[in-house]
Parts: C-alpha cells; sequence; structure tokens
C-alpha cells in the first residue's frame, strides 16, 4: 500500500506510520494464532475491518496535509485494536456505526463542495473575473441563440474605453483596471434586466437589447453618455457605436461588426479630441 503524505513526510513521522501498523497488524495476528478466542468470526470480522479502516484513512490522508487528523487517525487505529484484542466487540460495532455515520457525514459534505466548486467553475466559465459582466464565450453563445435579427428585433451597442493606455501609461495598470470597473458598472446601471452585456475585450464591450426599436436603443445610449459625462475622473469617457434598424441585417454577428465599425469611427474623433486638449497644456493628472 503507497502512502503518501504531504506535510508528513518527515522520514521518522513515515518510519512511526510504518511502524505503529506492523505493530498493531502482528498484535490482532499474535491473538488469533495463540490467544484464545471467544468469538473467531466477530475477531475475523474486526480483523477485516481493520484493513478496511485503514484503507479509508490511507485515502483520506493522501488528500490531507493535516497532522492533528493524522494523530487522530492514530489514536483511533490503537483504541479500535486495544478493543478488538480484548474482544469488546460491543465498542468495535459501535466504533464501526460511528464510522459509517461519520463517513455518510463526510461524503455529504464533499458533495455539497464538489457542487459549490463546480458552481464556481461554471459562473467564471461565464463571466469576467474583473467586472462580474458576462464574458466572450457565453456573448458568442447568445450570437448563436439570438441569430435571428429579423425574428428577435435585437439592437446592438459596442462600447470602448477611450484612451486606456495612456491611463495605464501615465497612472499605471491599476488606474487602468479601475477605468474598466467602473465603465462595467456604468453600463450595466442604465440596461434592463433583459437586455445582455459582455465584456468581450480588454476595454470593450458589447451590449444586445433584445426586442429593442430606435427610440428605446436611443433612451439607454442617451442616459449611458449622460452618466458618463458625470463621471468624476475628467478624462473617463466612452466611444459607442450602435445598430438598431434589425430588419436590414441578416444575423445578429453583422448587427454587432456594423455597430463595431461605427464605434471606431467615434473613438477616432473623440481620441483627435482628446490629443487636441493635451497639445493646449492640459494634463491627465
Amino acid at each position: 500500500m503507497n502512502f503518501e503524505f504531504k506535510n508528513l513526510s518527515n522520514k521518522k513521522m513515515s518510519i512511526l506510520f510504518y511502524v505503529f501498523l506492523t505493530i498493531n497488524g502482528l498484535i490482532l495476528i499474535s491473538k488469533l494464532f495463540f490467544g484464545t478466542l471467544n468469538d473467531q468470526t466477530d475477531f475475523l470480522f474486526g480483523i477485516s475491518y481493520f484493513l478496511l479502516f485503514i484503507i479509508i484513512y490511507d485515502n483520506f490522508l493522501k488528500n490531507s496535509d493535516d497532522k492533528k487528523a493524522f494523530i487522530l487517525w492514530l489514536a483511533q487505529i490503537l483504541f479500535y485494536v486495544i478493543f478488538l484484542y480484548f474482544e469488546s466487540y460491543l465498542i468495535i460495532k459501535t466504533i464501526i456505526l460511528i464510522q459509517v455515520l461519520l463517513g455518510v457525514i463526510s461524503s455529504g459534505k464533499q458533495i455539497k463542495a464538489f457542487k459549490k466548486q463546480n458552481e464556481k467553475i461554471r459562473y467564471l466559465s461565464f463571466h469576467d473575473e474583473m467586472t462580474g459582466l458576462h464574458n466572450r464565450r457565453y456573448f458568442e453563445n447568445k450570437l448563436e441563440d439570438l441569430d435571428d435579427p429579423k425574428r428577435h428585433k435585437p439592437s446592438v451597442i459596442i462600447a470602448d474605453i477611450n484612451n486606456l493606455k495612456v491611463i495605464n501609461d501615465n497612472h499605471g495598470h491599476k488606474k487602468g483596471d479601475e477605468y474598466i470597473k467602473s465603465a462595467a458598472n456604468l453600463l450595466k446601471s442604465e440596461l434592463r434586466e433583459k437586455d445582455i452585456i459582455s465584456r468581450i475585450g480588454g476595454d470593450e464591450f458589447a451590449i444586445i437589447l433584445p426586442e429593442t426599436n430606435k427610440e428605446e436603443c436611443k433612451k439607454i445610449i442617451t442616459r449611458i453618455k449622460e452618466k458618463a459625462k458625470k463621471h468624476p475622473e475628467k478624462y473617463f469617457s466612452i466611444a459607442f457605436g450602435y445598430i438598431y434598424d434589425s430588419s436590414k441585417y441578416q444575423s445578429l454577428e453583422a448587427m454587432i461588426n456594423a455597430a463595431d465599425r461605427k464605434m471606431y469611427h467615434n473613438k477616432k474623433k473623440i481620441k483627435e479630441k482628446i490629443n487636441l486638449d493635451l497639445k493646449r497644456g492640459e494634463s491627465w493628472e
């Protein structure tokens, strides 16, 4: 049997472990062959469970680095062997029942932990860790689900933070991350529950507005722009490109591409204005 230890890798501890098991095994074997047994069947059953006991804790210890658990395990083995040697079968059976009960409880906790871990993995697989928004993978799945503009009548918005590179270069990436989080919160705060927003790039966001006509789309854009203007950072700004006439497009992806082109056109104009302000002597401070 291959026993592995993480924090119990010390050779003395390993030797103690094997010696302890060997002594207890020899005690039980000597009782079986050289002692007087009142009930050989119960004793053999006790030895069988002793071996099972070791296998169970072997698997436990392979995934544990807790020295206290290791000492507790040794103590349980010791008491078990003592009671078995003196054929205290009622106590032995009680210990076994307790072990079964603890095993059931432990299994329940492990299943709960696995479910929680799986939920976390699933969440991270479809969400951006920094902003909490949906990520590109989720967005691409939605492109497939809603890829019929004439049926779903969506409007789409592409948003991109202006001059984030300048912000990173002048104030560090931590400041840039704050801009990204701030933009994400701003965009999300002005959307409806049915709207889908994803962070699809470093500073780029994509928004799908299902069943949204021209007037509704413009209202949402106006609210977002007004809120962005009130941002405390002087040069915080977002470039937008949006498409609302879904009847002209064969696919949602085509709408996204068109909105993306509009966004880059608007981004270029905003960048030129900011650069002009900088030439006039205004700073990013």
